[in-house]
């Protein structure tokens, strides 16, 4: 017996004798219908408070604020910027509700490309598990917006929190667009050694605007 057939032959001692499909099927089947036996518990507490804590549990350039409602988010965006010392200058969603508000009051300029800049986007959900943000594509939603800028910003509405995953993504009519991406946190990566590099593969921070109303 060559080395390669003993370490196969090892795999299948180790494996034991191949489940039943049916039975396999079975117990996905259990699961689908019992997923609280399969998804963690949450603390207790409203869904913003959850999703705020799980912002603080993810890699440094995560970060949140809480707002009024939607006339705020200009001054909050210009202060974001002078946060981070960058100009006042961003790409804004195409979208109805960012469109109506007072941006040059604020003293911003909309830039119409992102390149390395900074993104303004609205979220579809946010997952209180993780604080994941569900970011889909679009007309008014170039989804690049999401990973070409250094900084990222997103607008979510409260209203749009859910518990978990699969609340955020029951019922999305996943063929009405090309791409449902689920962002959490920064860009982050880590090499063999271990070390973590954040905004290597895209933004290098993400603020969360979570707007009331």
């Amino acid at each position: 017996m060559s080395a390669r057939e003993a370490i196969f032959a090892a795999i299948e001692r180790a494996l034991g004798k191949p489940a039943d499909p049916a039975a396999i099927r079975a117990q996905a089947d259990a699961l689908l219908t019992e997923p609280g036996r399969v998804r963690p518990h949450l603390p207790d507490g409203d869904l913003v408070g959850l999703f705020e804590a799980a912002v603080k549990r993810l890699p440094p350039g995560a970060s949140c604020e809480r707002l009024g409602s939607w006339r705020e988010l200009p001054a909050a965006c210009a202060r974001r910027l002078g946060d981070l010392d960058l100009e006042p200058a961003l790409k804004i969603q195409p979208l109805r509700d960012l469109e109506t508000l007072d941006w040059a009051g604020a003293g911003l300029v909309r830039q119409a490309d992102v390149d390395d800049r900074v993104s303004l986007s609205v979220a579809e959900k946010g997952i209180a598990e993780t604080a994941s943000l569900v970011v889909r594509s679009g007309p008014a939603m170039a989804i690049l917006d999401a990973f070409l800028p250094l900084h990222h910003l997103v607008a979510l509405r409260t209203a749009d929190i859910v518990p978990h995953l699969e609340d955020a993504v029951a019922g999305a009519d996943l063929a009405r667009s090309r791409n449902l991406v689920i962002v959490t946190g920064p860009s982050g990566t880590t090499d063999i050694e271990g070390s973590l590099v954040i905004g290597v593969h895209g933004p290098a921070t993400l603020h969360i605007f979570l707007v009331e109303g």
